[in-house]
C-alpha cells in the first residue's frame, strides 16, 4: 500500500474519533483496555488514565473533582479527561484538556498501544482543539513527554503547531510547541 493510500485509509478510521467525558457507560470498556495497556507498558500517558487499585467509581470522582477543582493535582489546575471513541465504541485513546497552560502546557494525551499509527492522535488532537477553542483557549501549549516522541511531534505539526521553546525539566529536555487558534 502506497503513502497515499494509507494516509485515505487512516482518515476513514479516524473520521468517526468523538471525545467523551469518562462516565459510567465507558466502564466495561475502559476496564478492557486498561488490563491490556497496563501488561504493555509501565508509564500510560496521560497518567490521570492510570488507575492502580482504584475502583472505577472512586476513579470517576477524582476525574469530577479534576474537574471542578484540580485539589488533587500537583498543578492545582482543573482539568478535563476525554475518552477518544471510535465507531465501535472503543477506547482508543485519551486526552486530558488542562482548562488553564501550566509548566507542560495545556493537553496531555495518548493513544493505546494497539491502535497506534492510524491517524486517531491527529483526529483526536484536532477535536481537542474544538473543546480548547470553546473554553476561549487560543494559544494551545503542548509538551511531549519526550523529544524523542517523533509520533507525537508529528501529530502537533499536522495540527498547525510549531516548536516555541525548549527547557530542562527534570534533568530532560522539553520542547513546548504552540498551536494557536482563530
Amino acid at each position: 500500500m502506497n503513502k497515499r493510500n494509507t494516509e485515505m485509509k487512516n482518515a476513514a478510521v479516524s473520521d468517526d474519533l468523538t471525545l467523551e467525558i469518562p462516565n459510567e457507560t465507558h466502564r466495561q470498556e475502559y476496564q478492557r483496555i486498561m488490563e491490556r495497556w497496563e501488561q504493555l507498558e509501565d508509564n500510560i500517558q496521560p497518567e490521570l488514565m492510570r488507575r492502580g487499585n482504584t475502583p472505577y467509581e472512586k476513579w470517576l470522582e477524582y476525574c469530577e473533582d479534576d474537574r471542578t477543582t484540580g485539589s488533587m493535582l500537583s498543578t492545582h489546575v482543573p482539568c478535563t479527561l476525554y475518552f477518544a471513541i471510535n465507531r465501535q465504541r472503543e477506547i482508543v485513546g485519551s486526552i486530558v484538556l488542562n482548562h488553564a497552560d501550566t509548566k507542560r502546557g495545556h493537553l496531555h494525551a495518548g493513544i493505546v498501544p494497539w491502535c497506534r499509527g492510524k491517524g486517531y492522535g491527529t483526529t483526536m488532537l484536532s477535536r481537542a482543539l474544538i473543546e480548547c477553542k470553546r473554553r476561549g483557549i487560543y494559544r494551545v501549549h503542548i509538551c511531549p513527554n519526550s523529544k524523542e516522541n517523533i509520533s507525537a511531534i508529528h501529530t502537533i505539526l499536522k495540527n498547525g503547531g510549531y516548536l516555541l521553546e525548549e527547557f530542562i525539566d527534570d534533568e530532560r529536555i522539553i520542547q513546548r510547541y504552540e498551536i494557536l487558534l482563530d
